[in-house]
C-alpha cells in the first residue's frame, strides 16, 4: 500500500515522506511519515488539509500511520505545536514518552524531555492518556505535566547562635505548655509549588492523600480550591477532586468547576447521573463563552448516558442550532440518532 521511502531536504529541514492513498502530504505533494527540525529557526510543517506542525531545532516526529482515518505520530524530544484542522476526516494521536494526546481538531503543545512530559491546550479538546493520570480531558488554557523532578529539600535554616547568660540573672519561670488543644501540622508549601508549574504528580506526591483531603474540606481560598482539584484530578486522583470542585461551584459560584465537575463524572467516574446535575448547575452559573460549545454537548452525553433520553434529544436539538458545524457535532447527531 506505501511505496519506498523517499528523503526529501527542503526549507531547512528534512522529512521522511511515504507515498500512500489517502495520506496526509507535505508541500510537494509526498505522504508524511517524518520531519525533524532543523536549524535555529522553528520548522513549519505544512500539510495538505490545512494541518500544520512547528518544530523546534532536533524535535523530531515519525508516523506510525498516516491515511485517509488515522494519524499516528510519535515525538522525540524537543517541543512540537500542532495545529490541527477542525472537523477533519482523520484522527489524530500523538504519542511522547508516558502519553499519548487524542485530537479531532484543536491547537496544542508538547514539551518532551525524556520521561517528563507537558500538553498544554490552546484551543479546541484533546483527551490526554498516560499511566500515571488515566485518561485527562484539557479545557482551552489547560495543561498536564507528568515525569517532572521533585526539587530537592530546602536545606535547614542555620541554627541561632547559642545566646550567654550571666550566672547573676534571676531565674524565669516559663508558663506552662496548653496541652487543651491538640496541634494541626500544616501540610508542607512544597505542593503548591508543583502545582503551580503543572507537576501534579509530584505536587500530590509532596501533600498525600490525607493532607490533600483535608485541605479540600478546611480550605477558603478559591485560589487554592482549584490547585487541589487540578492536584487530584491530573495526577489521577480523580475522586479526591469532588469535595474542592463541589465547594468552588456552591461557595464561590463558579460554572467552570461545576463544568469540569461534571466532566470529571462522565470521564472518571462513571456517574452520569451525577454529571446532569453539575452540568446543569454549570449552565445556571454561566462559563466563559468558548467553553459554552463544550458544556452543551456534555450535557447531551450525560442525559442520554443516564437514560434522559427526551432531554438529551432536546439538548441536541439546541446544539445543532447554534452548532451546526461545530466540533462536537458529528458526536452529538450520532447521539441523537441513538436515542
Amino acid at each position: 500500500m506505501l511505496a519506498a521511502a523517499v528523503v526529501l531536504i527542503a526549507g531547512g529541514f528534512a522529512w521522511l515522506a511515504l507515498e500512500g492513498d489517502g495520506a496526509l502530504t507535505v508541500e510537494s505533494g509526498e505522504a508524511l511519515a517524518s520531519a525533524r527540525g532543523e536549524g535555529e529557526a522553528i520548522t513549519r510543517v505544512s500539510l495538505s488539509d490545512g494541518s500544520a506542525i512547528w518544530l523546534d531545532e532536533g524535535t523530531a516526529i515519525e508516523a506510525s500511520r498516516n491515511d485517509g482515518e488515522r494519524v499516528v505520530l510519535a515525538q522525540s524530544d524537543g517541543r512540537a505545536v500542532y495545529d490541527v484542522r477542525p472537523n477533519g476526516p482523520r484522527r489524530w494521536s500523538v504519542r511522547a514518552g508516558p502519553l499519548t494526546v487524542d485530537v479531532v481538531g484543536t491547537r496544542f503543545s508538547v514539551v518532551r524531555r525524556g520521561a517528563r512530559v507537558r500538553v498544554e491546550l490552546e484551543r479546541g479538546h484533546v483527551a490526554v492518556r498516560g499511566e500515571a493520570i488515566g485518561t485527562v480531558h484539557l479545557a482551552p488554557g489547560e495543561h498536564v505535566e507528568v515525569g517532572a523532578p521533585t526539587p530537592p529539600p530546602e536545606p535547614p535554616e542555620p541554627a541561632a547562635p547559642p545566646v550567654a547568660v550571666r550566672e547573676e540573672q534571676p531565674a524565669v519561670d516559663m508558663p506552662a505548655l496548653d496541652t487543651s488543644r491538640p496541634r494541626v501540622a500544616r501540610p508542607s508549601s512544597t505542593w503548591r509549588a508543583l502545582a503551580d508549574r503543572g507537576a501534579y504528580a509530584d505536587a500530590f506526591a509532596a501533600l498525600g492523600e490525607r493532607a490533600l483531603g483535608e485541605a479540600s474540606r478546611q480550605s477558603v481560598s478559591e485560589d487554592e480550591l482549584y490547585a487541589l482539584a487540578d492536584t487530584a484530578r491530573l495526577s489521577g486522583h480523580p475522586r479526591l477532586a469532588v469535595t474542592p470542585l463541589r465547594r468552588l461551584m456552591d461557595e464561590h459560584a463558579s460554572g467552570v468547576a461545576a463544568l469540569t465537575l461534571g466532566r470529571l463524572q462522565l470521564d472518571a467516574l462513571d456517574d452520569p447521573r451525577g454529571a446532569t446535575r453539575s452540568l446543569a448547575r454549570a449552565d445556571a452559573l454561566s462559563v466563559p463563552a468558548h467553553l459554552a460549545e463544550t458544556l452543551l454537548a456534555r450535557r447531551v452525553e450525560a442525559h442520554r448516558r443516564a437514560g434522559d433520553a427526551d432531554t438529551a434529544r432536546s439538548l441536541a436539538a439546541a446544539y445543532l442550532r447554534a452548532h451546526p458545524e461545530g466540533r462536537y457535532a458529528d458526536r452529538v447527531r450520532a447521539s441523537a440518532g441513538d436515542l
